[in-house]
């Protein structure tokens, strides 16, 4: 290519020779000269041409690898959250999947009391009758038998290390006295302070603001205790967390239930109040 522009040159000096034929030989060298040295410097400004597009290749190809190194930890990142989230997204469903379990067993479980409640009311009106018939014999009362030493030692243990949690508790150490009512149950799973136990591990969920685990553990004193004198406040406290998930529906119905089943009680009397707020 270098040739074929150099060709030119030298057919436009030929043409301008002959055009005009009276320049001198000393001019015609002249201007070979020239010719030359506009040649040498046609070459010098090619060369500079391709020195400065290698080094802007060079300089893309540097900026090009700074980015991939830049994006490469980003990336894995990405990558890693990406990981974690789908490892996690089955616990986060878990509580959901619990509390609405939980809800159709709720319901199922009302439905059968609220029957039971009018088979029981129907019996106890026949008990009734039948008793009126029996005889007004008084039976004979046998005092009972004064605790042994045993028996007292192992009340007062059992009492210290309820106390001990408790104490817990009214520190607002609600983690550490969760665990500390466990253990309780652990040592003393049918105890008669065993529901107490059951109900403040509830307590310290719902100190916590973690109603919907509250919910269960209120949930397990009703389940396993039924005839404690924990019972009311369970269920109080479980409709006190409903309220707070926003589910005045479930809510009213566990507040009817404790003015129902157990009419005499504190709790009763609580529920008629938070009932005229959600009616």
């Amino acid at each position: 290519m270098e040739k074929k522009g150099f060709l030119r040159i030298l057919l436009v000096v030929g043409f301008l020779v002959t055009l005009f034929g009276c320049v001198t030989t000393g001019e015609i060298a002249y201007l070979r000269q020239d010719v030359d040295s506009l040649y040498r410097q046609l070459i010098d400004v090619q060369k500079e041409l391709k020195q400065l597009r290698s080094e802007s290749s060079m300089k893309i190809r540097k900026s090009q690898a700074d980015l991939d190194f830049m994006l490469e930890p980003l990336q894995r990142e990405i990558q890693i959250l990406k990981n974690a989230v789908e490892e996690n997204r089955g616990y986060l469903q878990r509580p959901q999947q619990e509390m609405t379990a939980l809800r159709k067993d709720f319901e199922v479980r009302l439905n059968g009391l609220e029957a039971k409640i009018d088979k029981i009311n129907r019996e106890l009106g026949a008990k009734i009758e039948e008793v009126s018939k029996t005889s007004k014999a008084q039976p004979k009362i046998v005092s009972p038998s004064p605790p042994s030493k045993r028996e007292t030692s192992s009340r007062a243990a059992m009492e210290a290390l309820y106390r001990n949690a408790k104490q817990t508790y009214e520190r607002k150490e609600f983690s550490a006295a969760r665990e500390k009512f466990r253990a309780f149950l652990a040592v003393y799973p049918t105890g008669e302070l065993s529901d107490n136990a059951q109900f403040w591990i509830g307590e310290t969920f719902y100190s916590e603001k973690d109603y919907e685990k509250a919910i269960i553990a209120y949930d397990d004193v009703l389940k396993k205790f039924p005839k404690g004198d924990k019972v009311s406040s369970a269920l109080l406290k479980q409709a006190l967390c409903w309220l707070e998930l926003g589910d005045r529906t479930f809510a009213r119905s566990l507040l009817k239930r404790i003015i129902r089943e157990h009419p005499r009680t504190q709790q009763a009397k609580i529920a008629k109040e938070k009932l005229k707020g959600i009616q």
